[in-house]
């Protein structure tokens, strides 16, 4: 699809200078609340930070120092490809919301259309409540749930997967994390991404993933499918366990610190866009001074604000306001660092089950993003902010992705397709196309077949009536009852795995 839309704009670049002065004035007045470790600590010490007891202060000289640096980085990069500016420290102008975030769009003219007309998409999410499928009643996730989910997503050519979309419940909270990357290595052809939040059980999601990678401990080592993220807390805030897992996995794996944060308008930041978007770019520097400090390397605009729903108090991602906070943090992420970073707004949506609102919000966020230049999405399966996962909704979520597959396959011209000679074939014998062979040969490509959506004439349909929505539950359970376990573990693999899991469940019982 050839877009002539550029990604919109919502902020000059007077707008983003002024954010950015004022960002860099923030973080030289407030200190951050660090409960850590004494090696962090003196990371920070080293880099020049004032630390006195869980209140780190940032000198004016450091962050004149920061602001160099990442000016310096700016400078070099060549717009719009992204490149690192020293190999000794390289630096990713990336916007990450909460796991959902992708890296910045390539926009080089070779492998074009893999790069601009190739969607990727992956069920993700990390959900406590699971939408049954066969009434759409919310309650509490399960290891079963889990488990399906893994054997569905994989019996769906081109889903991808990221976070687990269901944390189950009917396990100890305090391990919830572990079964669920068990559960999902015992139920997929190869262990996919979840978080780790405890730093005790760091060692043990080792282990497990060196039995689903057939004992290869150093290609884990080097490339981990867990993630041991170190989570930044608006306002200006870590906590001691966030910092141990990260710097544990630094110190297992060798891999450098990689830091988040999801700053939330009108709740943990001001509730004006302008106020949010200085304090999430002053905590993004901060960020980057972490980094700096412990590793060497700047890590880039690490957020993209949602925004808070004063009606029930909680936060939204999904929204106008939202919109506009994302496409804000876009633009400041390439103010900052340079490069060109895509919009990412997965189909999210605040909906409780799946239907008119889910796929309203889904399908509006989704194509807002697509003419922005995206084009990896991940929010596949959850519902109500990503609180509640469904495979129902799974199944309607890949039929909008077909949809705007074909959207960007677009119109290709050439003789074949030009069809000349078939015209003048078959037009004087009237409306023949159909039986041609022309037809037969390309009908596939050219339109398009939605699975669950019904696009019949009412005379076709109106005495079996059946919605997109029933056939979407009919397609779930259908996937849930025939979906093969692709899982390559031995028996005994499978035990070695379950005996990890009950041995830190007797720990923390």
């Amino acid at each position: 699809m050839k877009l002539l839309t550029r990604r919109a704009s919502v902020l000059t670049r007077r707008d983003m200078q002024t954010i950015y002065d004022a960002a860099i004035r923030v973080m030289k007045r407030v200190p951050l609340r660090c409960q850590a470790t004494e090696e962090f600590y003196s990371y920070l010490s080293d880099f020049g930070c004032r630390v006195d007891g869980e209140i780190v202060r940032f000198p004016d000289s450091v962050v004149d120092r920061l602001v160099g640096l990442i000016e310096e980085h700016r400078d070099g990069q060549q717009a719009p490809t992204r490149r690192a500016f020293r190999e000794e420290r390289p630096a990713a102008a990336t916007v990450d919301w909460g796991g959902q975030g992708v890296g910045p769009a390539e926009t080089e003219v070779s492998s074009q259309r893999t790069r601009e007309s190739e969607l990727s998409y992956c069920a993700s999410g990390q959900a406590l409540y699971c939408c049954d499928i066969e009434a759409d009643k919310v309650r509490l996730a399960m290891v079963k749930d889990l488990a399906d989910l893994s054997r569905v997503v994989e019996a769906i050519p081109n889903l991808g997967r990221a976070h687990p979309t269901f944390i189950p419940q009917d396990v100890p909270k305090e391990t919830a994390e572990l079964h669920a990357f068990a559960t999902i290595i015992i139920n997929s052809s190869q262990p996919y991404r979840v978080s780790v939040y405890s730093e005790k059980h760091i060692e043990r999601f080792f282990e497990l993933e060196v039995i689903a990678r057939g004992g290869d401990a150093e290609a884990v080592k080097r490339a981990p499918t867990f993630a041991c993220k170190l989570w930044f807390n608006s306002p200006f805030m870590i906590t001691e366990e966030n910092v141990r897992i990260a710097m544990k996995a630094r110190q297992l794996f060798g891999q450098p610190l990689e830091i988040s944060i999801m700053p939330v308008a009108g709740s943990s930041t001001p509730v004006t866009m302008a106020g949010c978007l200085v304090h999430q770019t002053a905590e993004s520097l901060v960020c980057n001074l972490l980094t700096l400090a412990v590793d060497g390397h700047l890590t880039g605009y690490r957020c993209g604000a949602l925004a808070t729903d004063m009606r029930s108090g909680v936060f939204t991602q999904s929204g106008p306001d939202v919109d506009l906070l994302q496409l804000a943090s876009a633009e400041m992420a390439e103010f900052c660092f340079g490069g060109h970073v895509a919009v990412s707004r997965g189909p999210t949506t605040t909906a409780m089950v799946p239907g008119a609102q889910s796929m309203m919000e889904k399908s509006i966020a989704t194509l807002f993003a697509l003419l922005c230049g995206t084009r990896s999405f991940g929010s596949l399966a959850v519902l109500s902010t990503a609180d509640t996962g469904s495979l129902v909704q799974l199944m309607l979520d890949v039929e909008m992705m077909h949809y705007f597959q074909r959207m960007l396959d677009g119109v290709e011209v050439d003789e074949e397709r030009l069809a000349e000679e078939v015209i003048c074939q078959v037009a004087p014998t009237g409306a023949r196309f159909m039986e041609h062979d022309h037809t037969f040969k390309y009908f596939r490509q050219e339109l398009f077949s939605p699975e669950l959506a019904d696009r019949r004439v009412a005379a076709a349909w109106i005495d079996q009536p059946e919605s997109m929505l029933a056939r979407a539950r009919a397609k779930a359970k259908r996937l849930v009852e025939t979906a093969p376990n692709r899982c390559p573990l031995s028996e005994s693999d499978r035990k070695a795995i379950e005996k990890i899991v009950a041995g830190a469940d007797r720990e923390v019982s």
